[in-house]
């Protein structure tokens, strides 16, 4: 049989290819048309907020699923199946306050639609401190020259580790046993050290019989920032009885030492709370250290105020806080 001519099998050939080349693009074309995109995503979502994602999706009433995944490797539960009804699905869920920090996937699937990936990422929140009262205690005295002593104790604790307390004020009353208050007394506290404790002291004097059961205490937290609360350093702090009526406690003594680098200590107040064997509060008083510390100096503090309410037998030990103000040292 005789071959087909060279140029034949060339048209053949070239046709062949111009067949496959006007096909391509429709199947291209078929393929674009099941598809899925994001409509709109959370971006940043801070802890304890709402996230929420939605997609537009061809064909319209395909059956779309969500998986979120955090930073830690934990998912996302309770995101129900969605049909993309009108060709869009939309979900919104809360990031719990527990929720690891950091970046986070959002992925959709659509079936032959197809699916998407969307990152975002989870902040933690800002959670204000809150101050708590973890001991308190106090001593009643009818005073010798007429009237009664009260002296009270507070221990104050800053329960954020990120942030220190500012502005915190501190209300106290002091409660007969019928619930009827007989005194108030009120101060405010500088700052709190994030984490820290603050022992607050101080003495309340009433005309006649002061018959005190309890301590009633409100604190209101005016501010935080960022741990910046520089503290000297109290050492060798002992209580001591009254030079003159040696029963009852005269003074908590001790010393101040300046361990901030760059840092002159201009003055200090002064509080402190006096404990029993047992750590329990007795009470507490105030004072004022007035020299000017350079960096690496000390000096000597004896409060006095408010502590001659505390008989002595049991004061075994102190606790001394502090509200400085610093100036830069010269170079």
């Amino acid at each position: 049989m005789p071959s087909a001519p060279a140029s034949v099998i060339r048209l053949a050939v070239l046709g062949a290819l111009l067949a496959l080349a006007c096909t391509a693009p429709a199947a291209a074309r078929t393929d674009r048309a099941d598809s899925v995109r994001v409509g709109f995503a959370s971006q940043r979502v801070v802890q304890g907020n709402d996230a929420s994602i939605s997609v537009v999706v061809n064909p319209a009433g395909v059956r779309c699923a969500l998986a979120v995944r955090y930073a830690n490797g934990a998912r996302q539960k309770g995101l129900a199946p969605q049909t993309a009804t009108n060709g869009r699905a939309s979900w919104r869920w809360q990031v719990g306050l527990g929720t690891a920090n950091g970046r986070a996937r959002a992925t959709v699937s659509c079936g032959r639609a197809g699916k998407v990936t969307r990152r975002f990422v989870v902040i933690g929140q800002v959670i204000p401190p809150r101050i708590e009262v973890t001991k308190k205690g106090f001593s009643i005295r009818a005073k010798p020259y007429g009237g009664t002593g009260v002296s009270f104790g507070l221990l104050l604790q800053n329960d954020s580790q990120q942030f220190d307390a500012t502005n915190v004020y501190v209300l106290v009353n002091f409660v007969m046993a019928d619930n009827h208050a007989l005194g108030t007394t009120t101060t405010t506290i500088n700052a709190i050290q994030a984490g820290g404790t603050y022992a607050l002291g101080g003495e309340l004097t009433f005309p006649g019989a002061a018959p005190i059961q309890r301590l009633e205490v409100v604190i209101q937290v005016g501010g935080h920032s960022r741990p910046q609360l520089r503290l000297p350093a109290p050492a060798n702090i002992h209580v001591m009885p009254d030079q003159y009526d040696p029963a009852w406690v005269g003074s908590v003594e001790g010393e101040l030492l300046n361990s901030q680098v760059g840092l002159v200590l201009q003055n200090c107040q002064l509080s402190a709370v006096v404990l029993d064997e047992a750590g329990n509060i007795l009470g507490g008083g105030t004072g004022y250290a007035y020299a000017t510390l350079p960096p690496a100096t000390r000096e000597v503090i004896k409060m006095t105020s408010g502590f001659n309410d505390i008989p002595i037998e049991h004061a075994v030990s102190a606790m001394v806080s502090m509200q400085p103000t610093w100036v830069q040292a010269q170079p």
